[in-house]
């Protein structure tokens, strides 16, 4: 089959709005001569629109003309690489998805394996983190609410009482706590205390390893009443 017909069976198959990069079409072929053509004959056509150099995103089209693409669409494309995860969302874009706050940020935070500058997609300015620990698709859940955790006391509009509460019920939630358990063990100390106080009320885990990598002179400031243990974590 002609790398223009698959190229075109591609975007077909996508649905209006979706965006997409050079790299998604690796699938199909690496002459980026000859996909650069058939991307620019489509775009031509109105099928497609380039939002910027290598990404493009299918045509919306409405009533009142052709729409951009939505947010969660570019923040798709940048988490994601020839169908391969190399990112996930994570400040406060995240926290509203934890439900933690109502704040809709102007800059969308992404934690990628390695550095990279910012950029603006679509007049939506992105900005790359390095992340500490190894991401998968199966464990981003878990790194965005070990995030969460971290910068509790950073997460626009929201209390901590409040955050805490709710990332709580988040972590119960899931069935397979041991992964908190042990992602904590290499996350930052009031990471590694927070996320004891957490499980040793909605698990029977075996947190004594995690309880030992505390310094014993060190005590975090967060003034959360509803912690039952407070002393063994080191939690003010």
């Amino acid at each position: 089959m002609k790398i223009a017909t698959q190229v075109r069976e591609y975007v077909d198959q996508l649905a209006d709005g979706s965006v997409f990069k050079y790299e998604d079409l690796n699938r199909i072929s690496h002459n980026k001569v000859a996909i650069a053509k058939i991307l620019s004959r489509l775009t031509k056509e109105n099928k497609i629109n380039r939002i910027e150099k290598g990404i493009f995103y299918k045509a919306k089209k409405t009533r009142f003309g052709i729409l951009n693409p939505e947010i969660e669409e570019i923040i798709k494309s940048e988490i994601k690489s020839d169908g391969k995860i190399t990112g996930y969302i994570s400040g406060a874009f995240s926290y509203n998805k934890l439900g933690l706050t109502t704040q809709i940020p102007n800059v969308i935070e992404i934690v990628t394996e390695k550095r990279k500058p910012s950029k603006i997609i679509g007049g939506i300015k992105i900005k790359y983190i390095q992340g500490t620990l190894k991401f998968t698709k199966s464990n981003v859940k878990y790194l965005q609410i070990l995030d969460a955790l971290k910068n509790i006391k950073k997460i626009p509009d929201s209390n901590l009482e409040d955050s805490y509460k709710i990332l709580k019920e988040h972590i119960k939630s899931f069935k397979n706590k041991k992964k908190f358990l042990d992602f904590g063990l290499e996350s930052s100390p009031q990471t590694r205390a927070l996320i004891g106080a957490i499980l040793s009320e909605v698990s029977d885990l075996d947190l004594t390893n995690l309880e030992k990598t505390l310094n014993e002179l060190t005590t975090f400031k967060l003034g959360i009443e509803q912690i039952k243990d407070k002393k063994r974590w080191h939690i003010k």
